[in-house]
Formats: C-alpha cells, structure tokens, sequence
C-alpha cells in the first residue's frame, strides 16, 4: 500500500488529533489580531490624536499585510517545510505583538501591524496544508472544519479578555496578552508537530527518510525501508504551476469562490453590529449582536464539518453557499421587527457566511498536489483576503452614495449564490485512497 495511502486510510492516532488541535489554537491568533486592533482602535487614536485616515490605515494594515502573507510568502512552506514555516511565523508574531507593547509612535506601530500580518497570513496558509496532510480521508473535512473554527473562537475570547484589559490597564496591555498567548505556542508547535511526510517526500532534503520514520512512529505507523519513488515535474516555478494547466481552472475558480466569502463575511462582521445599532436598539444590542455573530459563525463551521463528513463535500459546499445566501435575506428583512428577532438573525447571518468558509479551507488543500500545496493554498486564501479589504471600502463608498446597510445585505445574497455555481463547477480533487472513492469523477 502506498505510504499516504496507509494514513488515509488509518483510525486517526492521538497524536493526530494532537497536530488539530495545536493547528486550531494557531488559528485562534488570526481571530484575536484583528480584534484587538479594534478593540485598541480608540485609546490609540487618543493617545497620538489620529485622524480617520491614519486611523484607517492601521486597521488596515493587518489585513494587507496576511494577504501578502498569503499571497507571496507562503510559499516558502514548500520550499523549507510546513513545520519549520509555522514555528517561524509564530516567532514573528509573538514578537510583532510584543514590539506593539512598546510602539513609540503610529509609524513604528503601523510598520509592526504590516509584518505581523504578513507571519499571519503565512500561517494561516500553511495550518490548513499542515492539517489536511496530517488527516484520514474518514476525519478530513471534519478535521479541517474545526481548525477554521479556531478564528471566530479566537475572536471571541480574545475580545473578551481584551476588553478588560484594556478597560483597566490599556491598549498596549492587550497586545502584551497577545505576545504572551503567542509565545507559549511556541514550545507546543516544537513538540506536537512533526515535518510533513508530504513534504519530505517531495523536497527529499538530507535525512529525509529517517525523519519520514520518525513521523511515521509519532502518528503509530510502521516505517517505511525506502523513500517513495519521486514524481517526475514540469520545469515550472511553482506559481506557473498553480496557474497554469488543470489547475489553472482549480485556482480560478478556488480563489473566486473565497474572495467571495471573504468579502462577504467581512462586510457582515463589520456591519451587522451598526445596523442592529442603526435601527433603534442601544449600542449594548449591537455588541450582543456581534458576539452572536460570532457564536453563529462557531456553529456554522461545526454544522458544515458534520454533514461534510457524511456527504460529498462540494455538494454539501455548494448547498451551504445557498443557505448563506438565505440567511443575508433574512436578516436584511430583521432589523424592522423585534430585538429578539434580529439578534436571531445576526446570528443567523453569522452562521450562513462562516460555514462556507470552514468547507473552503477543508476542500482547497485536496485540489493540489504536495509539492505546490502551500503555494496554491496561500493564493488561495489570499484573494480571500483582497476581499476582505475591498469589501468594507466598497460598503462605505456605496453608504456615502445613499445605500442603506439593509440595502447591501441585498446585494451580498448574489455573489453567495454565485459562488455555489462555482463550487458546482469544480471537478474531482488530487486524491488518494478511501477519499477519492467518495467523489465522483468531473462531467
């Protein structure tokens, strides 16, 4: 039996499940960094008396900096290992937040926001190969759905403690809650995860086969006596392999469906608060309404991972873009009746934009092979994040042109139900073992 056919097809071990769960925490640093820039946002603008452009530009900055990240950067997990990128881009992270503590000046804070999301947006890239690889066929998607949760979890606790600490100590106390939260990673990501058998395959760098056993013996598999035959590769640099031939259309039609995403989760996020605010409740409704936001984009992701096990994932994909697509209908026609009504409904709201991405991060890594694995899934997830910095622009741009916000949730149900087309589009993925008999061949 081929060696990744023997972990496709094996009972998932404890340290397995170990390698989720430190891929989850990971994941958890994405949804604190945005939000505690936001939480932070007012006691900085004070403190250097910022106007709303400077202001803009380092909410901003964050997010420009993971989709470079994403983008550019990533690909280096295919170059120098999955493990040795995820134990540098935390580093980078934890001391990016720890120099905020410090910032003498918006410049200098400016400047650490941009490489801090530059190591995020390469983390983020690389957790999901990381945790696809290290994933039976049976737990794939199921696995890879929990991971994603790890961000709106890591954005509500961490909205939590910041909150308080910034109430009682400061802005620069919540970065330091960060730098520490980040650093303890560290040791976990040294410990837990091996190198990616998939990559020691592919790149064969020195002592590969005995670090190849070593995997092996961690995740309570037999050794293997000899490296897998090597696949023979076009001369293409990695990016001209992701874009061009088959996976040319992958790529397309990938990144297309999750700039989608993005840009509509990112809208709701950001909107769904001041709308409940806007329509008549108190500014307390609006915060309640964003932590149920995120409580129902936890539960979408949770929902999406249950039947993505059950069913043909790009079915159960295509399906949950539509009910996404409902659910900002709903909540456009909420906010005119009762609280409770549209506190159900941004959770609702919550619920339909997050759960197609959870399927996203669990579908893309299995569309490629090992050796542009990283590089096509930071592309990826990287026009995911172009969305998510045009979203909010275009939102304000078409307020100031006389849109409601009600109005905009309108226009998100038609990229939503554009993007089942696309998923509906997609053929079969680069698989192997028990996995690839649950998907049926392209039209």
């Amino acid at each position: 039996m081929h060696l990744k056919d023997r972990i496709e097809e094996s009972p998932l071990s404890r340290r397995q499940v170990g390698i989720i769960a430190i891929c989850t925490a990971l994941y958890m640093i994405d949804g604190f960094d945005v939000l505690v820039m936001a939480f932070s946002a007012a006691d900085v603008s004070k403190e250097w008396d910022l106007n709303g452009a400077e202001l803009g530009f380092l909410l901003s900055a964050a997010l420009v900096g993971m989709a470079v990240g994403s983008i550019f950067v990533s690909t280096v997990a295919d170059v120098i290992g999955r493990q040795k990128t995820l134990l540098i881009g935390v580093c980078i992270v934890a001391l990016g937040m720890l120099g905020s503590v410090f910032a003498p000046s918006y410049t200098v804070l400016l400047i650490l926001r941009l490489i801090t999301g530059v190591a995020i947006g390469t983390l983020q890239a690389t957790i999901n190969v990381f945790a696809s690889e290290f994933s039976n066929a049976k737990r794939r998607s199921t696995a890879l759905s929990i991971v994603s949760i790890g961000q709106p979890v890591g954005g509500v606790l961490g909205g939590l403690v910041t909150g308080l600490l910034i109430a009682s100590f400061g802005w620069r106390y919540a970065f330091l809650f960060g730098a520490v939260a980040t650093l303890c990673m560290i040791p976990l990501v040294l410990k837990v995860l091996p190198e990616s058998i998939d990559y020691l395959s592919e790149r064969r760098p020195p002592n590969a086969l005995e670090r190849i056993n070593n995997t092996l013996r961690s995740i309570g598999q037999e050794p293997v006596s000899a490296l897998p035959e090597p696949v023979a590769r076009a001369g293409k640099s990695r990016f001209a392999e992701v874009l061009t031939g088959v996976n040319a259309r992958r790529t397309i039609l990938l990144s297309l469906a999750y700039f989608i995403l993005m840009a509509s989760f990112y809208f709701a996020n950001s909107w769904t608060p001041k709308l409940i605010t806007a329509s008549g409740f108190s500014a307390q409704d609006g915060i309640t309404a964003g932590v149920l936001f995120s409580v129902g984009a936890i539960t979408g992701a949770v929902a999406l991972g249950i039947f993505g096990a059950r069913y043909n994932m790009r079915k159960v994909l295509a399906v949950f873009f539509v009910i996404g697509a409902a659910t900002f209908v709903v909540f456009a026609n909420s906010t005119n009746g009762s609280l409770s009504l549209a506190l159900f409904a941004a959770a609702l709201v919550g619920f339909g934009s997050n759960a197609p991405i959870a399927g996203m991060l669990a579908i893309s890594p299995t569309y490629y092979d090992s050796n542009v694995r990283g590089t096509a899934l930071g592309l990826v997830i990287g026009m995911g994040r172009v969305g998510a910095i045009v979203s909010p622009i275009l939102a304000g741009t078409l307020i100031d042109g006389g849109w409601t916000p009600g109005d905009l949730y309108f226009l998100f149900v038609i990229p939503m139900a554009l993007g089942a087309v696309v998923i509906s589009m997609l053929g079969a993925p680069v698989l192997r073992g028990a996995e690839a008999a649950k998907v049926p061949a392209p039209h």
